[in-house]
């Protein structure tokens, strides 16, 4: 029987674990080609839209729906041509096509300059004119952020979500929470848990580096010196900087493979995932999995993730999250179990491919 086609469509560059289990999970009922498009800077854009304009004027007739992670310049022909040729095209918001926040340059809607105005065009219209838009969580619908001015006094909190800086937008809405494959994530045998907290983060660049909250966590090191604190996935500048910091409890990595990544967790008693702000983070995730008490900042999908297995940090005070991760350091093992037990109830990967394949469905059908 031959199979309905898929035109899978993502950024060359984004290829985490949450992405690629997608382009798996369809594949059990679709027949999936994948358009990875290379957005990265400056002229090199243009060439990869022109492409993807060629691309998609000869093969979008092949394909019964587009589905697209992250509304951006990579995202606005698919949902065009998808439109023109009554195909169906869905969008699987992550996080900074929802949101705007200028202390860390994040997220699609500014127009501050012209190439910043043609990228919030590009997610807007995407979002605007697919047929339906698949959030990670609630909060990226709708959304007030409580944490991230919590240190500075008289600051309103954050307002963000694609219904904020899209009012009236008409496009239908489905929350689908990310999944995790537990035979993947999971504790490896013989390693013993440490007294120590991890935190992992792709940081390119500061604003990355202060949104993550590492720049908290570094601070925390200096205070907790009897703690081992390890930070993972920086650049090269960032690695050489905080070496130079020469504190003996902070240990360092640049980026590392998912096998290294899972020995890692395995060995620290405590996951930090200390940011302004987050759709629904796949690392603290993963860390559960593999036995880390996890420790976020109350912001967006983290408190559904935190809750009832970990702590949640309410204000942006080093003094805060230090008594917090202590905290988190001297819980009962069983809170290891349980942290992974959360997260094999309420995010399997196997609920989110019912639920996808679902949706797509009934998409399909009207």
């Amino acid at each position: 029987m031959k199979r309905t086609k898929a035109l899978f469509v993502k950024q060359f560059t984004l290829n985490p674990k949450f992405i690629t289990n997608d382009i798996d999970l369809l594949r059990t009922e679709y027949d999936v080609t994948t358009d990875n498009v290379r957005t990265s800077k400056g002229i090199s854009t243009i060439f990869a839209l022109v492409k993807q304009y060629f691309y998609l004027l000869f093969n979008i007739w092949k394909f019964k729906f587009v589905f697209i992670w992250f509304a951006d310049y990579h995202s606005f022909l698919p949902v065009l041509f998808a439109k023109v040729f009554g195909k169906k095209s869905i969008i699987c918001a992550g996080g900074y096509e929802c949101t705007y926040i200028p202390e860390v340059n994040c997220g699609v809607f500014t127009n501050a300059t012209l190439k910043k105005r043609a990228r919030n065009f590009c997610a807007a219209f995407s979002l605007k004119h697919c047929s339906l838009i698949l959030p990670v969580d609630e909060s990226l619908i709708e959304n007030v952020n409580t944490y991230i001015y919590s240190d500075t006094p008289g600051k309103e909190p954050l307002h963000d979500g694609i219904k904020h800086f899209i009012p009236g937008i008409k496009t239908a809405f489905e929350t689908l929470h990310l999944g995790y494959d537990p035979e993947i994530f999971k504790m490896l045998p013989g390693v013993q848990k440490e007294r120590s907290i991890i935190s992992a983060g792709l940081i390119i660049n500061d604003d990355e580096f202060r949104r993550k909250g590492f720049d908290l966590l570094v601070e925390a090191a200096k205070i907790m010196t009897d703690v081992k604190f390890v930070l993972v996935g920086l650049n090269d500048e960032f690695y050489e900087k905080l070496s130079a910091l020469k504190l003996p409890n902070l240990h360092l990595d640049k980026i590392v493979s998912y096998e290294r990544l899972i020995e890692e967790y395995s060995k620290a008693k405590v996951f930090a995932q200390i940011s302004m702000f987050e759709g629904m983070p796949s690392t603290i995730c993963e860390a559960m999995m593999c036995g880390c008490v996890p420790v976020g900042s109350n912001v967006n999908g983290l408190p559904k993730i935190v809750d009832g297995c970990g702590y949640l940090i309410k204000e942006k005070d080093v003094n805060d999250l230090c008594s917090t991760l202590l905290i988190a350091l001297n819980s009962i093992p069983e809170l290891e179990i349980k942290a992974r037990e959360h997260i094999m109830n309420i995010f399997s990967i196997e609920q989110r491919k019912s639920k996808l394949l679902k949706i797509i469905d009934q998409l399909l059908r009207k």
